[in-house]
This record gives C-alpha cells, structure tokens and sequence, in this order.
C-alpha cells in the first residue's frame, strides 16, 4: 500500500471520527439542553395564547443528521427539530369546573430551531391525534358604569339578554366589546408564533352550555385542517363533520379567529358549507333527504347562517305523499345551546311559495325544543299543503289559498304529525274538490240554491271558503268557516279527522232561490209554495240549519229543525 494511500484512509478516517463525535456531540447537546428549551417555549406559549394550566408528559426533540451539523456549526439557523410529545391537556384557569378545554392523546410538530430566538418562532407543521375540546358557555358581562352626565347606558335587547342570539350582527364584537377584546389578548398575548398547517383529524368538539345540568352540542370532526395560524390574525380551516340529527356529511371552509382566551365564545368565525345526504326519517313523523349549501359568520355563540335546502322527496310519514321542498333561510345560531332563530325563510312546497319566522329553541324546564314558527302564505295552492297531510295521491280539494297560521311542534317523543299544532286564518279562492261524488253534490246544490234544479249547464261550480282553524292530535277544527257556491253562503263550523276522514260540520246556509224553487218536479213546488214564508228570512229566499256527516268521500247532509 502506497504512502498516498495510507495518508488518504488516516485522513478519510479521521474525518469520520470527527463526524461520529460531532454527531454524538449534538446528539448529547439536543437532548441536555436543546429538549428542555423547546419544551419550555412549548409549554409558554400554549399557557399563555389560551389562559390555561398545560400538563404535558413526554417530550422528545430529533434532529436529522444534517440538522445536527447545521446547529453545530450555524447556532440552530435553517435547522428544523422534528417533536413527538404527549398526551398533553390544558385547562382553563377560569373554568376550573369543566372539562379541560384541550386534551390530546400525541402531538407531533416540525419546528426551526433558528425561529426560536428570532421574534416570531416557525413551526412548520404540527399533526394533533386523538384530540377532545370542550368549549365553555359565554359568561355575562358585568353591569356597565353610567355614562357620563348621569345617563345610564344603552340595554342589550331581551332576546339577546336571554341568550337567544336574535341580534342578527354576525360580526367581531364592535366598539366597546372590540377594544376590550383585543385588550384582554394583548393582556395575556404568547410569544409570537406562525404555524404553517395545522392537521387534526378524528377531533371532537363540544360546546358547553351555560345551564351544567344540560348535555353540550358534541360535534366528530372526521377532518381538520388549519393553515396559516398566526397571533392576532385569523386561520384558515377546512373540516368535514358528520352531523348528528340528522345524519349527513357537512363540509365547511373558511377563517377562525383570532382566539379570544378571556372569553373563547366570543372568538370569531367565518366561512362556506354543504350538508348532504340529510336524512330526515331521524325525526319521527317525516322524511326525505335534504341537501343544504350557504355561508356563515359571527362569533362561535352567535353564528349568522345565510343558506338553501332542497327536499326533492319530502313527505310526512303517515300519508307518504312526496311533496318537493325548497327554502332559501336567514338563521342566527346560538352555537352554546343549540338555539336558532329563522328571520326569515322563503320556502316553497311544490307550487305554492310561502315565507316563515320563528325559532327552534329550548325552553325553560323543558326537555328537547320547541319548534315556534309563524307561515303566511299569500298566494298558495291548496292540494300542495292537502297532498302532504292527507292519505292517498290525490288531495280533497284543488285551488288558490291564502294562509297565515302558527305552527307549534312540542319537544318529547312521538310522530312531528301527532304533536303538530296548527292555528290561524285561510281564505280559500276558486276551490273545487276532486271527489267527483262531492263536487256533483255541490253542482246540484248550486242549481237549486239558484232556482233552476235542472240546468245541466251549471257544473264544476266554484267553492270560496275563509274562517279560522286550529289543528292538532290528528284532527283540523274550524270554530269558524265561512263557504260559498253560486247561489248559496253558508256558516258552518266543527271539524275534520284525518285517520278515518269523518266530517263532522253543522250550519246555517242562505240560499237565493225559495224551498220550492228547490225541487225538481212540478207537483213538489207546487205543494211547497205554503212553506216558503217559514223558510225566506233576512232577505234570502230560504235560511235553513243543517249537519253534514260521513266521509270525505261519501258525505251525509241532513236539514236540522
């Protein structure tokens, strides 16, 4: 072996042992002085960005092989520390009750080691497993100071104070509420940090409510994905959930934030979604499958929802007669209870357009929520509403509506059909049934209420009704209905039920013609002109009571004395 040869192993042998030792050297530095830094800076700045106490067991820091020459020899400058660490909990310090407002099975992030003593740290990516937050409820504010002069300041609305969320601002708190926000940051700001993305997937959120005998709204995050997150700005998210009640697949993109630790309700939030695949058959009574689509803000216990559903096949259960759906809503969400306020929602159901107010809300000492909805309905089609409540394909009766009612389902268990309340007004316009047994009853009593019994031409005869109703256990009640055909009004009032389609009606009916005018054959008007006095009253030329009994389909009508 030559001298060159033997200089260049030496050299080439030393050189490795220079770097065997240097690697062991930073490897030993990493771990004594490096480890204990990073998990230092770690636990800082999550103390500190959401006011809480941080337990954090295991904490690794690795360093690649070019990382570790690039600390040796450039004090950490373009030197990137992968981090394996947990489980890792923080609890809020104002909410010592609660469950802790972060917990976490393992936390794996990538950070520049030369970030670290620069003003903003850098850390690359961080992946969180096995993540639970519990959100707590918004707490009340202290009284305000009067103003100066004596006055006493502006009050919240009721609604608002109720934490009903009916002040659709759908904004950061503004004004007073906006500097001391930003104050209450500042007060507790961390060490500044900015986060390339952020990966969360299998996360659970829970919203807490303020009353703690109530469950909290739980929401399973199938994917997470936050990017860009940087103190004092908002991050962007992306996440697809499974939506509870009822089941669907919800899809949202947008901006969270900044978090606001003082009051993390009042963090804001912002952004797009679709729900699809909703299935409705969950509530008892109805079904379908419902797509949504819309756009929201505000902050996370006051969320203004802006959207559209479409049910091409919705339908109560009882009668199963599929009616399409649509709506186009205006919503504010209070994200700590689940209450939602509708002001308002332009719905149409097949051809009948229709616009609804209202909420969905728990109320006190209640279990589950109210549904409390206010429908007018100016121009509608009667068979549309008919055809969805009533068995069989096609509905009693055909013709313009107008409504106004209140609408009223319940909480507890049983079918929406048979704890739905309606109450309100109608006017029906141009009706005509399509039982051709009722309607050639009513054609022949129109032609004899006008005095010409036998004219053929008078058919298909036009009903006008208005009056009020009141529905609810399966059966539709009018204390007050006013009906109409071609030569006959008529008052009537009772009701109708919908499992075996009984009418049960009596009334007073003012008719044109006289009872004689009424028969058909000559001998009988003959024989009747004597009792025409008794009958012709108030200017009519015959008053009579009557009760109308039977079916629907089969209709029993009988004069009463």
């Amino acid at each position: 072996m030559g001298r060159t040869t033997k200089r260049w192993l030496l050299g080439l042998s030393a050189t490795l042992g220079v770097l065997i030792v240097g690697t062991i050297g930073a490897g030993y530095w990493a771990s004594q002085r490096l480890e204990p830094f990073v998990r230092e800076k770690t636990t800082q700045f999550l103390s500190k960005r959401f006011d809480a106490d941080v337990r954090l067991e295991s904490f690794k820091v690795r360093l690649s092989w070019k990382s570790t020459w690039e600390v040796l020899l450039n004090k950490g400058k373009g030197a990137d520390a992968k981090v394996e660490a947990g489980p890792l909990v923080l609890s809020l310090n104002k909410y010592p009750n609660l469950p802790p407002l972060l917990s976490l099975k393992k936390l794996r992030f990538t950070v520049d080691l030369g970030s670290l003593a620069q003003e903003t740290a850098v850390v690359r990516q961080i992946r969180l497993e096995g993540m639970d937050i519990n959100l707590p409820p918004k707490q009340p504010k202290p009284p305000a100071a009067a103003a100066p002069g004596g006055k006493a300041p502006p009050l919240a609305s009721p609604q608002r104070a109720a934490g009903k969320g009916t002040e659709p601002t759908g904004l950061p708190p503004a004004g007073d509420d906006a500097e001391a926000a930003s104050a209450a940051n500042k007060k507790s700001s961390a060490p500044p940090v900015m986060i390339d993305v952020i990966e969360a997937p299998g996360t659970r959120l829970a919203i807490h409510p303020k009353d703690p005998t109530r469950a909290p709204l739980v929401w399973e995050l199938h994917k997470l994905v936050l990017r860009g997150a940087t103190a004092g700005r908002p991050l962007d998210y992306d996440a697809e959930l499974t939506n509870a009640k009822p089941p669907g697949l919800i899809h949202c993109k947008g901006q969270f934030g900044p978090w606001v630790s003082k009051s993390p309700s009042d963090s804001p939030i912002s952004g797009d979604f679709t729900f699809e695949n909703a299935d409705l058959s969950v509530f008892k009574g109805i079904a379908g499958i419902l797509a949504s689509k819309g756009s929201f803000q505000g902050t996370l216990d006051e969320i203004i929802v802006d959207g559209s559903t479409t049910t091409p096949d919705f339908r109560l259960t009882h009668s199963g007669n599929k009616v399409p759906l649509a709506t186009e809503y205006h919503a504010i969400v209070n994200g700590t209870n689940g209450n939602t306020i509708l002001d308002p929602v332009k719905a149409r159901l097949g051809s009948s357009s229709f616009t609804v107010k209202g909420g969905v809300v728990r109320n006190a000492g209640e279990k589950g929520k109210t549904v409390d909805l206010n429908a007018n309905i100016p121009a509608g089609r009667i068979q549309d509403f008919l055809l969805l409540a009533m068995k069989g394909s096609t509905p009693i009766m055909k013709g313009g509506i107008n409504l106004t009612t209140r609408v009223l389902v319940p909480p507890g268990k049983g079918h929406i059909a048979d704890k739905l309340q309606l109450q309100g007004t109608f006017q029906l316009i141009d009706g005509r049934f399509t039982s051709a047994t009722v309607q050639n009853k009513l054609d022949d009593l129109s032609r004899r209420a006008q005095g010409t019994p036998t004219d053929q031409g008078i058919a298909e005869v036009p009903v006008v009704m208005s009056g009020d109703f009141k529905m609810g256990g399966g059966r539709i009640d009018f204390p007050k209905l006013f009906f109409s055909i071609p030569g006959a009004d008529v008052d009537l009032s009772g009701g109708y039920i919908f499992s075996n389609e009984a009418l049960d009606f009596t009334g007073e009916a003012k008719v044109e013609a006289r009872v004689s005018q009424m028969m058909v054959t000559r001998w009988k008007r003959w024989a009747l002109k004597p009792v025409d006095p008794y009958f012709a009253k108030q200017g009519h030329g015959t008053v009579a009571k009557f009760k109308v009994g039977g079916t629907r389909d089969d209709p029993k009508f009988n004069l009463k004395k």
